[in-house]
């Protein structure tokens, strides 16, 4: 009887071996969401099978489905995915803001995952990991980035070369002034700065909006670099000295007409012809010039406007990747993000594609389309780098030099960081107040900052409107949870 048993035992313990043997071998597919931008990604199923074909050679028990989404349906179609699951990962860009998602409920808490799975993730960002955190809980990962930015003014070259103007003398608001009206009395039916839709043009500078993507409540970098007094923005020195200038470029005729009805980007009034320059924000001059001479699609310049490029929680969790708190397979979903952030092989292809269809490296280290390929015929976008995890350890695409990338991360070393870098504010307890103030600045401060109407006046009722609507109370609740926030450190 014992020995009857002890077979029994055996073949008990075999059917559990090739049980979970069996369980192990079956890999589980995530659904991760693409945002299109660039084309249409005609060959996504391709890029697809070799995605999975590399995951498969790695051991990795997950395959991956692509959900492609165009731009316009972007945030629409993620938010209806959170409801029903049907999703496994995405970028938290265009959408709410990773407080929000959390506080709805609709995100995984990442601790105990990235723990688990994720060491790679953990390597890749460092501290700057803590800047996906709410209330102490992760909730998300940035992707690596040059995580810094100061305000720079992208300018056409062939017009400055023309005239003798060199930017590395454009350092402030005032010598970008003597620049513009230079170009201005040679090419005065030209716009001198561009502005986009709804008369868009110019973010808050010098600031930390604390997680946010608005100043309604910010520590002022530009004025004091170590304080943690939450301010209001509006009545700062820094925008009061922007509305001056704004007088001044009104003044000078340096406008569009009618640019609260503009109808495109801003860029690309400069890419076809009918603007010189408008601000960005980057980390650098080099930078500036390489992404928006891609976009503007003209030789450019850049010239730095602020003092310094500062790291904020705010530039880094613009886009953040999250694991959907419905979703059914969240520890393959961060299985395989961790190998976003780590392999070159896969962040090449998700990236740039397949190499020799949708590009090719050059002996500069750089790579660029195939002969009879450009941005719009290609079948994977692969100007989208910056979308995924980590566009550091892929190929820069040419003229960028192949160092590019390591430029980036070696900025994130040396980069002013805010003081309160990590800190990500919770708005749930005033939201009403958050919304209301929001009506306000939208109503108010894109003419302001096109000197439209008796601005003067509108800035007083500005003012009194945002009080009216609860920015103290915003500004308290900020405070309130920075400085414990500080205190737990």
């Amino acid at each position: 009887m014992k020995r009857i048993l002890s077979v029994l035992l055996v073949l008990t313990m075999l059917l559990a071996c090739v049980s979970v043997a069996s369980a192990e071998s079956t890999p589980e597919t995530i659904q991760v969401a693409y945002l299109l931008a660039m084309n249409s990604a005609e060959q996504r199923q391709m890029v697809q099978d070799a995605v999975n074909e590399l995951l498969v050679k790695k051991g990795l028990d997950v395959q991956v489905q692509f959900v492609c989404i165009d731009f316009a349906s972007w945030a629409t179609q993620i938010n209806l995915m959170l409801t029903d699951g049907s999703v496994d990962l995405f970028n938290d860009c265009f959408m709410p803001t990773v407080s929000v998602l959390a506080d709805s409920g609709s995100l995984a808490p990442l601790d105990d995952l990235v723990n688990q799975y994720g060491q790679g993730i953990k390597d890749a960002l460092g501290d700057y990991l803590n800047c996906g955190k709410v209330g102490g809980v992760l909730y998300g990962t940035p992707k690596v980035n040059a995580f810094s930015s100061a305000m720079m003014f992208v300018m056409r070259k062939d017009i400055c070369d023309e005239l003798g103007i060199d930017p590395a003398t454009i350092t402030d608001f005032t010598t970008l002034t003597a620049a513009l009206e230079k170009v201005h009395a040679a090419y005065p039916d030209m716009t001198m700065i561009a502005n986009g839709s709804t008369g868009t043009y110019i973010d808050a500078y010098d600031t930390d909006m604390l997680g946010t993507q608005d100043p309604l409540g910010c520590l002022l970098l530009g004025e004091d670099s170590t304080s943690l007094t939450v301010q209001n923005y509006y009545t700062s020195d820094t925008f009061k000295g922007l509305l001056a200038n704004v007088k001044q470029w009104s003044a000078d005729g340096f406008y569009m007409k009618d640019p609260l009805n503009a109808q495109d980007g801003s860029m690309a009034y400069i890419s076809n012809g009918q603007a010189f320059g408008g601000f960005v924000s980057y980390c650098d001059e080099a930078t500036a010039v390489s992404v928006q001479g891609k976009a503007i699609g003209k030789d450019i310049y850049a010239a730095q406007i602020t003092a310094q490029p500062w790291a904020t929680t705010s530039n880094i969790t613009g886009m953040i990747w999250c694991v959907p708190s419905l979703s059914k397979h969240q520890a393959a979903a961060v299985k395989f993000l961790n190998e976003l952030y780590t392999d070159p092989d896969l962040a090449n292809l998700v990236c740039n594609g397949i190499e020799g269809t949708h590009y090719v490296v050059t002996d500069a280290g750089n790579i660029t389309f195939p002969e009879g390929i450009d941005a719009a015929s290609t079948g994977w976008p692969s100007g989208m780098g910056t979308f995924w995890p980590n566009i550091c350890i892929t190929y820069p695409w040419s003229p960028d030099p192949s160092n590019m990338y390591q430029n980036w991360l070696a900025s994130n070393e040396t980069c002013s960081k805010s003081p309160a870098l990590g800190f990500t504010f919770d708005s749930s307890s005033v939201a009403d107040e958050v919304t209301a103030c929001a009506t306000v600045v939208d109503k108010y401060v894109p003419a302001l900052l096109l000197n439209i109407g008796d601005t003067d006046a509108q800035y007083t009722s500005f003012l009194n409107e945002l009080q009216a609507s609860g920015i103290d109370d915003i500004i308290a609740a900020k405070q309130t949870q920075l400085n414990t926030w500080a205190a737990a450190k």
